[in-house]
């Protein structure tokens, strides 16, 4: 009879301690989510060349960017368009044109790469 008594109380305490632990990790994503996003940028490197660093957070409207590139005589191109707080490849002369078909990133680590032309932007937070 005692030893029931003495686990009701133990169950209590342990029920009240598992609520406040819960209740306590249930604001965790507050703390991460309250916190303004840092401002990110597109960085257009060419042949391992940071050719333009384009600010993507505040962004508005439309910035268009042509990035030519030559090999074997030829001259190619790549156009980047800037729309509001993305980028993208939207046209390219490369055979495969993996990078037209990535479509527009916005976040940091994303990466679009055409490859034929040597050509990477990557988004980076400052």
């Amino acid at each position: 009879m005692c030893y029931d008594i003495a686990m009701m109380k133990l169950l209590k305490k342990a029920d009240i301690v598992l609520i406040v632990l819960l209740f306590g990790f249930s604001l965790v994503p507050l703390a991460k989510f309250g916190q303004p996003e840092a401002a990110c940028f597109a960085e257009v490197r060419q042949d391992g060349q940071v050719i333009e660093r384009i600010q993507l957070t505040g962004h508005v409207g439309l910035t268009e960017l042509n990035v030519p590139y030559k090999s074997d005589m030829q001259e190619h191109h790549n156009h980047i368009r800037v729309k509001n707080e993305t980028i993208a490849i939207d046209e390219a002369d490369c055979p495969d044109k993996i990078c037209v078909q990535t479509g527009a990133i916005s976040k940091p680590g994303e990466i679009v790469a055409c490859l034929p032309h040597k050509l990477i932007i990557e988004i980076k937070s400052e």
